[in-house]
């Protein structure tokens, strides 16, 4: 008898899996930080990473990264941030720059199944676009060119890039578009841009009044259905110069 209300359990709950899919929710953040460098001059790595670590958010997608340049006297801008948030750093350079590099770079509780960087154009200075896997899902960061036609470009790769992957595909970072550009109507195209609970606007930190830094979902067959639990700017108008913003997403 034992046995028989074991399997029946057991089916009982793999037609639960079948019927309703597989479902999580997953925490994620997209900042740029000025290499931690507030609107008032002061570098503070502790002031950021206290942002991060109340929002407590499993991936964080950070823009605007030094390591170990001359500007900032040798110091690992995200190892820094890594240390002081507990969290795994993985590092995405973009140019060399005054004896180091300049970049993006990921913060994520779990320690990254695979990570790899995809070259972006930009005509002033190169830029790019950085793929990290973990164990449900794909959360990229990118950091846009200033200029038009590149970003218009850099979508096209963006969304060869991510088409190809075999998870869901979550992409955040700083686009430097405002949502009637004509690359961000590209994304749309292709991804689920997450709509802010409230005023949408990120830049500049201490009054906000332009929205070009967002959090995004590719639409695929690997994506069921969805739903943006939140999606919130984070009051922090001195840390830097734009301000944080965090998603939590359920994904089926």
């Amino acid at each position: 008898m034992r046995n028989i209300i074991t399997l029946l359990i057991a089916a009982i709950a793999l037609c639960c899996n079948v019927a309703c899919g597989n479902s999580s929710s997953h925490r994620v953040m997209s900042y740029n930080v000025r290499n931690c460098t507030g609107l008032d001059g002061k570098t503070d790595y502790q002031r950021i990473a206290n942002i991060i670590n109340n929002a407590n958010c499993e991936a964080v997608a950070i823009q605007e990264l030094d390591s170990m340049t001359t500007r900032y006297e040798g110091q690992d801008m995200l190892k820094n941030l890594a240390e002081l948030t507990g969290m795994h750093p993985t590092f995405a350079p973009s140019i060399d720059y005054q004896g180091g590099k300049y970049g993006i770079g990921m913060l994520t509780k779990e320690k990254p199944l695979s990570y790899r960087r995809v070259a972006l154009p930009c005509r002033s200075e190169p830029r790019s676009l950085q793929i990290v896997e973990l164990k449900d899902y794909y959360y990229c960061c990118t950091h846009l060119s200033l200029h038009a036609e590149d970003r218009e470009t850099s979508i096209g790769i963006i969304i060869d890039e991510l088409s190809k992957l075999d998870k869901p595909v979550m992409i955040a970072g700083d686009f430097n578009a405002e949502p009637e550009e004509e690359s961000m109507k590209m994304m749309a195209e292709k991804f689920a841009i997450f709509k802010k609970d409230a005023a949408p606007y990120t830049f500049p930190a201490d009054k906000p009044d332009i929205e070009i830094d967002y959090i995004c979902l590719l639409k695929s067959d690997k994506v069921s259905k969805f739903e943006v639990l939140e999606h919130s700017i984070i009051d922090a108008p001195v840390e830097s110069d734009h301000r944080p913003l965090v998603a939590e997403v359920k994904i089926n």
